[in-house]
């Protein structure tokens, strides 16, 4: 319990502390209110006022800017090859499109043009023989692949020629040669026993047996014979031949095979060799013709009508092209502005980008026409800052276009380059309340106007809106024909200390408040 009675003592007197010190700095803020007030009243002269009117108010944003064609055509150097220039027009000449504006020097490129003739021309006669060769492979490939096939086909048909017909007539010979053998020596044995019977008996002579007997031996050696050509046939020559056309049959398929492997690596050594020369014939006829559209381009022609200004050498030099100029591959070699549509090239700070909008009315002076100012119309506003110029390169720049509204004729009169000052209309506001710039003052971030109150000024806190090169728009604290200070920060200077001590003093008081708490 005792710690607890203690810990909240303590918050009491840490609230009474603030609440004494905030009445305490509360009373000690009245007295020196009511001094700067009360006790000294601001006595403004009769001048030293300027009424509350009503009216029109612009927004305007005024930047000087350089005038350019709207449709600057620049004309670039195509030619890929450092050359320099032989001859080029006059400045401010009139050309029409198709004209010649300069001309590069091409002797380098005619030089290595007739160079690369030669290769060309070569490089046609190879592909055309790796055609013909290609072209003759093919042929020569289908005629040994047919060949091959041909073969398979004949070895084929003596296998099955022997099996179906050579081999069956072949064995059904020694078949019928073994029979019939075997029917003679059976006949010669019946003869021979019957011819030894009868000998016996005393009707045949002994040269008759013997005859009989010879006889019957040889039938025998025949038969054996036919049986011996009938075994070797079937039991070796069969095997034989078959095994014979089953491989010339077998290698007559390799053979093919073999035949169209290599057709095919043949005929792939014949396409490769002609896609290298069609390669070759490209490569050689693209540079031929990179050439001659360099030596093309040599020549500068101009796409419209209009008067020729030199390009510079560089962006950093002032000095323009002329003959004898070194041009590199697309360096601008002049500009040909159409001078019936200008426009105004503007650089605009980045705290007033927010102002300008799209389509936002503009009026252009010319520097060179001062008593001519022309209406324009914001066409293009740029998204990402560039740098400032020198020195100032910290600054963020943005770039904003500016076309002109203005009769094509006349506009054929001015010469781009020109120096124009451009004030761009960002806000316009009708019928309202306005009071000149100084009439206001900001004091804590609040606005303020003094305004005459009988024999004396009080101070107004007022809400601002737009504003011009001179007035500020007043949108509620005052009234239409109020008398308003024209210089308070002189004129009122004791009243404005008064505000900033008040503002200084709640501020002072809610830090002190915020902090006890």
């Amino acid at each position: 319990m005792k710690p607890t009675t203690h810990v909240g003592s303590q918050r009491s007197g840490k609230v009474l502390l603030s609440l004494v010190v905030a009445l305490t700095l509360l009373v000690m803020s009245v007295p020196i209110v009511s001094w700067g007030v009360a006790e000294k009243p601001v006595v403004v002269a009769e001048d030293g006022f300027s009424v509350v009117t009503r009216g029109h108010i612009e927004q305007i944003v005024t930047q000087q800017g350089e005038l350019q064609s709207a449709e600057r055509n620049t004309v670039v150097n195509h030619c890929e090859w450092s050359t320099s220039i032989v001859e080029i027009l006059p400045e401010g000449t009139i050309v029409q499109p198709g004209d010649v504006i300069a001309v590069l020097d091409d002797a380098e490129l005619r030089e290595r043009l007739q160079e690369r003739e030669v290769r060309y021309i070569n490089s046609i006669a190879a592909l055309e023989q790796a055609r013909e060769n290609l072209n003759i492979q093919v042929l020569t490939n289908e005629s040994k692949i047919a060949a091959a096939e041909l073969e398979l086909e004949l070895t084929k048909l003596k296998l099955d020629a022997y099996v179906n017909a050579e081999h069956p007539q072949k064995l059904h010979q020694l078949e019928s040669a073994k029979v019939l053998a075997e029917e003679t020596m059976a006949r010669a044995q019946k003869s021979y026993e019957f011819t030894l019977s009868m000998f016996k008996r005393g009707y045949r002579a002994h040269d008759d047996c013997e005859a009989e007997r010879l006889k019957v031996i040889r039938e025998e050696n025949k038969y054996k014979q036919a049986t011996d050509a009938l075994n070797i046939y079937t039991d070796h020559t069969y095997v034989r031949n078959m095994t014979q056309y089953v491989a010339q049959s077998q290698e007559a398929e390799r053979n093919l095979d073999r035949v169209k492997i290599a057709a095919r690596s043949a005929e792939l050594s014949r396409q490769i060799t002609l896609s290298s020369r069609e390669r070759s014939y490209n490569i050689y006829k693209a540079y031929q013709e990179r050439l001659k559209t360099n030596i093309e381009a040599c020549k500068i022609i101009a796409k419209n009508a209009g008067a020729v200004i030199h390009a510079r050498e560089s962006s950093s030099s002032a000095k323009g092209l002329e003959e004898g100029s070194r041009v590199r591959y697309l360096q601008q070699i002049a500009h040909v502005p159409d001078r019936d549509n200008l426009k105004v090239e503007l650089r605009v700070h980045e705290s007033n980008i927010r102002l300008i909008g799209h389509d936002s009315e503009a009026v252009v002076k010319i520097d060179a026409l001062q008593e001519t100012p022309f209406r324009g119309k914001v066409s293009h506003v740029s998204k990402i800052p560039t740098s400032g110029r020198y020195p100032n390169y910290h600054l963020r720049e943005y770039k904003v276009t500016v076309a002109l509204d203005i009769d094509p004729e006349l506009a054929r009169t001015i010469a781009p380059g020109l120096s124009a000052n451009v004030s761009i209309i960002s806000d316009q506001r009708y019928d309202v309340l306005r009071i000149p710039h100084q009439s206001v003052v900001e004091v804590g971030g609040d606005y303020y106007s003094f305004v005459q109150s009988g024999d004396h000024v009080e101070e107004r806190l007022v809400e601002v809106g737009i504003n011009d090169d001179s007035q500020i728009e007043i949108i509620s604290g005052l009234e239409e024909g109020d008398q308003v200070v024209t210089k308070p920060r002189i004129a009122c200077a004791s009243l404005i200390a008064s505000l900033q001590d008040r503002t200084d003093t709640k501020d002072g008081i809610s830090g002190w408040l915020a902090f006890l708490n």
